[in-house]
């Protein structure tokens, strides 16, 4: 029997990373933790980087960025939703914000722009664009600049950073040249309408080997090491199940919030070839420039992401125990040396960061039904 035993083990399925580095930061360190935890949920063998795989067997895969086109390995060729903890879609550009707008008028498309795509879901957005110029850049947020402020986003921005609010065109203008200061922008640039009294929502569905959970929660700000607001982590909702079951159990107006993800991921499937388990949309609620409260899907994140430790955390507490249904689970940013966890949080990293000084990320179960 011990023999069987180890030879289980030892045919047991490759769980991989992509994408890690050996950098010292907490965005690895948190990775490599998120994968060894999900290899353990899954029964499968954490094996390191795919970067280094022999490619003996089939991997599963746990990419720190969505994958895109042929990036990975040969063996991923064809992979589904089973194959991996994350995403995949046919090109680069379709994994970043660029996609949730249409192009700045007069702007000439790149190859492979999703037109049909940003045409179906405008309705799900806020008014904006997507600048490739400066000159597109100062057009159309002049253009917006007409019905109240806008905020101007790099298309690879991501934890709140890298985004500024823009109230005239002096300061658009002043804007755009801190991104970069010639003519052809080196990153794309998001022009939006900014709102205010804000509430930004996660909404999502992760699947991991035979398990499905979806999800509806909070975000949180905090103060990084320099002062500046940031990130700090979401609290969740979290039910057994995919979209339909959370539809469920909703109040009417988170129900109206968690349905316009559904459509824009429904989109994403048919406009952009979308290959996903963890399918996350940040919804957002405000004020406009008119004074009309409105909702709009702000991103998408196809990759594990900041809140991707309290789905895990969920989904520990579903395959544990088969009776539960519903839990709230949370991930927690915190900067400084002040914050302790709580005695049952699962640490994913607690330490100095060479880029962003002291920090500490953790997540934790903190009820169930």
């Amino acid at each position: 029997m011990q023999e069987r035993a180890g030879d289980a083990v030892r045919k047991a399925r490759p769980l991989l990373t992509w994408g890690c580095r050996g950098e010292a930061g907490h965005e690895e360190a948190a990775h490599i933790v998120l994968a060894k935890r999900a290899a353990l949920l899954l029964g499968f063998d954490y094996r390191g980087r795919l970067e280094d795989f022999p490619g003996d067997g089939r991997p599963y895969c746990v990419p720190r960025d969505t994958l895109c086109g042929d990036e990975g390995s040969p063996c991923l060729a064809g992979l589904t939703e089973t194959d991996l903890l994350g995403g995949w879609v046919p090109r680069r550009l379709f994994a970043t914000k660029a996609i949730i707008h249409p192009l700045a008028p007069g702007e000439a498309a790149p190859p492979g722009w999703p037109h049909a795509f940003t045409a179906d879901a405008r309705g799900l957005t806020l008014c904006g664009f997507t600048a490739l110029t400066r000159a597109g850049a100062m057009h159309c947020g002049t253009t917006l600049l007409r019905s109240g402020d806008i905020r101007v986003k790099a298309v690879s921005a991501s934890g709140g950073k890298q985004q500024y609010v823009a109230r005239t065109a002096g300061e658009l203008s002043d804007i755009i040249d801190g991104f970069d200061g010639d003519c052809a922008l080196q990153d794309s640039l998001v022009l939006e309408e900014n709102l205010s009294d804000v509430r930004t929502y996660s909404v999502g569905q992760t699947r991991l080997g035979g398990m499905v959970a979806a999800y509806v929660g909070q975000q949180d700000l905090t103060a990084d090491n320099r002062g500046e607001t940031v990130y700090g982590g979401s609290r969740l909702s979290v039910v057994r199940g995919g979209y339909r079951e959370l539809l469920s159990m909703l109040s009417d107006e988170d129900e109206a919030i968690c349905r316009m993800a559904v459509q824009f991921d429904r989109l994403a499937a048919r406009r952009l070839g979308l290959v996903a388990s963890r399918r996350n949309y940040d919804i957002v609620t405000g004020i406009d420039g008119a004074g009309r409260r409105k909702a709009a899907v702000l991103e998408q994140s196809w990759r594990v992401g900041g809140a991707t430790g309290a789905e895990i955390a969920a989904l520990e507490a579903f395959e544990h125990r088969p009776d539960l249904n519903h839990v709230q689970a949370a991930t927690v940013e915190r900067y400084g040396q002040g914050t302790v966890p709580p005695g049952h949080a699962t640490i994913y990293f607690r330490g100095n960061d060479p880029s962003v000084g002291p920090f500490l990320k953790y997540a934790v179960l903190q009820d169930e039904h």
